[in-house]
């Protein structure tokens, strides 16, 4: 069996509050599964996947999933290094969250530069009853930080979550050449 060899390989970062679904993202992503149970990571949770663009490109990502829990926050920076972009994913339940990835934007320009390219990603689109941030809100603080887009995804039932990891591997080869 021949191994596959990439065409690029990217370090990327998911990061966000605790709960938001980060790792249910990876999870959904990389395995397509979801796990019902909350387990909060410690630290930084590595995973790894390949794809394939629509031009066959073929794409490494190396995906750090990065705890959200303030109490990490003075290991966090160490796995920052080599990092060329990231999803910074909020909770559509909780309006917290997106407000805080102010504070993670700016972590992320302290430790990696400004030209880090990032995604909006509003997780658990799923819980259509309980969404508490409108469009605008989302809107504005992509703007506000830059990034180059918002999408909604429910790590549950899939929705989107596979476009978000592609579309920002699409935007790093583009980026790169």
């Amino acid at each position: 069996m021949r191994s596959i060899r990439p065409d690029f390989n990217f370090k990327i970062l998911l990061l966000g509050a605790a709960a938001v679904g980060k790792t249910s993202l990876v999870q959904r992503f990389v395995h397509n599964r979801f796990e019902q149970s909350y387990l909060m990571t410690i630290g930084m949770e590595p995973s790894e996947k390949f794809v394939t663009l629509k031009d066959n490109t073929v794409v490494a990502l190396s995906i750090w999933d990065l705890a959200g829990q303030d109490r990490f926050r003075f290991i966090r920076h160490t796995f920052f290094k080599g990092a060329k972009a990231a999803l910074m994913v909020f909770d559509l339940t909780r309006n917290s969250t997106l407000t805080d990835l102010e504070k993670w934007n700016s972590e992320l320009v302290k430790n990696c530069g400004k030209n880090t390219l990032t995604i909006l990603v509003g997780n658990k689109n799923d819980l259509e009853d309980k969404i508490a941030v409108s469009d605008d809100e989302c809107k504005s603080l992509q703007n506000k930080i830059n990034s180059l887009d918002f999408i909604k995804t429910s790590a549950l039932t899939g929705e989107h979550v596979q476009e978000a990891f592609v579309q920002l591997a699409t935007l790093l080869v583009k980026n790169k050449k």
